[in-house]
């Protein structure tokens, strides 16, 4: 149950492929793209995100294509942070973030989100202390903050209220956010509160750089096409950086996104896909906790972290937590396998005891997969815990 989809793809979503791949007769098609990205892609993506963002994007100086989102991240660290200068990252956090920021010879800071406690049953029940956060922006220069948001590995979306603090700290202590989005069609009905954007909150657009992906939007990882919006001045020097790395992004591919966007506008693909999602995510949910384990219902994305202090018996030996030996032992005797979330941690720059105490009894499930392969793991953890009891 790795972290990446499993679902058959969207017959519209092929078909754009094919029509911009084989049924397109200009010889263009295949050959490099504008650098800032594909002008018919980033029309589209200034026509879908602009509503969202409560204001008019310009498709040609706001927005540029990168390849993936883990590029977006890369080439934006690489424009903004010198070395010596800190970036402020919450645990549990993507592991491409601290990784481009070393690379940048950057600096780290770290605070973390945490539940209220590991009985909790909803990924909102993780918080984000703001007198911490304040305490660190008071005694170190930040440069830069992640916000991932829906989060990943956690599921939390982000209320409007915790967003205008991180907004307000941001003015206060000038400094730039990423705000990576990549999952935010994918939030639930049940959400307290509708999905806010960061950039669409007051004087927030200038010091934004939004991240995107089709990779999670139409379930496509292998395609590659993430974006970065932002304003014109943030965009030349992401593009300076982007120019010298990829140059462009794959013209095809580029070409069936844009399709693709196209097409959603009629065919209602966004609310049929989160529709299916939930109930995925509901599937999970309540065959982990028909089995003994304690999940904590995702606000959005495709994973759910699970409480594994029920599982017993295994060997403990490996030095980067209980987490990984429960993760390996379920993939040895159940044949399920789940990612252990102390990768999401890092015990250099805040120490070991938190990473063992929260990601320690917890493990990650996905749900991008298909019924038959969620009701096989079922049965598998099903026919190893009625063993145990």
């Amino acid at each position: 149950m790795l972290g990446f989809p499993t679902l058959n793809v969207e017959k519209f979503i092929t078909e754009s492929l094919n029509e911009a791949a084989i049924n397109n007769t200009s010889p263009l098609i295949h050959q490099y793209a504008r650098s800032e990205g594909h002008p018919r892609l980033v029309q589209s993506l200034s026509k879908f995100f602009s509503p969202k963002l409560s204001r008019t994007i310009d498709p040609l100086s706001e927005i540029v294509v990168t390849v993936g989102a883990t590029e977006a991240i890369y080439s934006t660290v690489q424009a903004f942070v010198s070395p010596g200068d800190k970036v402020l990252l919450m645990q549990p956090y993507y592991d491409s973030y601290p990784a481009s920021i070393l690379l940048a010879g950057g600096v780290p800071v770290l605070t973390s989100l945490k539940p209220k406690n590991l009985s909790a049953t909803s990924a909102e029940d993780w918080e984000l202390d703001f007198s911490e956060l304040r305490k660190i922006l008071e005694t170190n220069k930040i440069k830069m903050l992640f916000l991932n948001n829906p989060h990943n590995p956690i599921g939390k979306v982000f209320k409007k209220s915790e967003l205008l603090k991180i907004a307000a700290f941001a003015k206060e202590f000038d400094f730039l956010v990423v705000a990576d989005e990549v999952y935010e069609t994918l939030v639930y009905s049940d959400n307290s509160e509708p999905f806010v954007k960061f950039a669409s909150l007051p004087d927030m657009f200038e010091r934004t750089i939004t991240i995107g992906s089709v990779g999670k939007m139409f379930g496509v990882t292998g395609w590659k096409i993430g974006w970065c919006i932002s304003s014109p001045e943030i965009i030349k020097s992401i593009q300076l950086v982007h120019q010298f790395v990829p140059f462009s992004v794959t013209t095809p591919i580029q070409e069936a996104v844009a399709i693709c966007l196209e097409k959603t506008e009629k065919n209602n693909f966004f609310s049929s896909n989160l529709n299916k999602y939930e109930n995925l995510r509901d599937k999970l949910f309540n065959n982990l906790k028909e089995v003994g384990l304690s999940p904590m219902l995702p606000q959005g994305g495709y994973f759910i972290l699970a409480n594994t202090s029920s599982v017993t018996g295994f060997e403990s030996g490996d030095k980067r937590g209980r987490d990984y030996d429960v993760c390996k032992y379920l993939t040895e005797k159940c044949g399920v396998t789940a990612i252990p979330p102390a990768a999401f941690y890092d015990e250099k720059f805040t120490g070991d005891s938190e990473r063992k105490k929260t990601a320690g009894y917890l493990a990650r499930f996905a749900f991008c997969k298909s019924r038959d392969m969620l009701d096989e793991a079922n049965i598998r953890l099903k026919n190893y815990f009625n063993k145990k009891l």
